[in-house]
């Protein structure tokens, strides 16, 4: 019979966030999960329900953390805020080591296609969050007095949102925060233009 370990939820979590962030999904063996997150098979089934449920709630902490990051809230203040978001997503010195994997909403997006109607669920949000703070910052920037400048701000969050989801896909497929730096340098460029 299998020794019990026990493991403290948050600790567990963090390390199956990591994993499904590096691994992805279907990459990633229950037993690899069971050693390095020190949930034993047993626990994965009867507390977290399996692990599709395990990688949907490792997929909610991941936008919890996102949704009340520094980098979003900063980013829906002004047209700054939204520049140093691109320059500090790729600033190895400060965004943590498991970002080098890009963003897990968006690996996720590309590994399970539109097949998933719970993670879609997820990617709908994250695609929400970033949609908000980048109109929030550029809305307290620009002006709004008419039709058309509004039309202006929903096409450059489009552009925005866009070039977020690009620099992540850059970093992840070089596995590496500082390989879109060039990317990052003309996108704040862009923003700081628009003032």
């Amino acid at each position: 019979m299998a020794r019990s370990r026990k493991v403290e939820p948050e600790v567990a979590m963090d390390a199956a966030m990591s994993l499904f962030w590096k691994h992805g999904f279907f990459n990633l063996g229950t037993r690899q999960l069971e050693k390095e997150t020190g949930i034993t098979r047993f626990t994965l089934q009867t507390t977290y329900g399996g692990k599709m449920a395990l990688f949907l709630d490792a997929l909610d902490a991941y936008l919890n953390q996102f949704e009340t990051s520094g980098l979003m809230s900063n980013a829906a203040k002004d047209i700054e805020g939204i520049a140093k978001f691109f320059e500090i997503r790729v600033d190895s010195t400060i965004m943590p080591e498991m970002s080098c994997y890009g963003c897990l909403v968006l690996n996720s997006a590309i590994e399970f296609g539109a097949t998933n109607e719970a993670i879609n669920e997820r990617i709908t949000r994250y695609l929400a969050i970033l949609r908000t703070s980048l109109r929030s910052g550029l809305t307290n920037t620009l002006s709004t007095d008419n039709a058309a400048a509004m039309l202006t701000i929903n096409e450059k969050v489009e552009i925005l949102l866009s070039a977020a989801l690009g620099l992540n896909a850059l970093v992840r497929a070089a596995s590496d925060n500082d390989a879109g730096q060039d990317m990052a340098k003309s996108l704040a460029h862009m923003v700081r233009s628009w003032a």
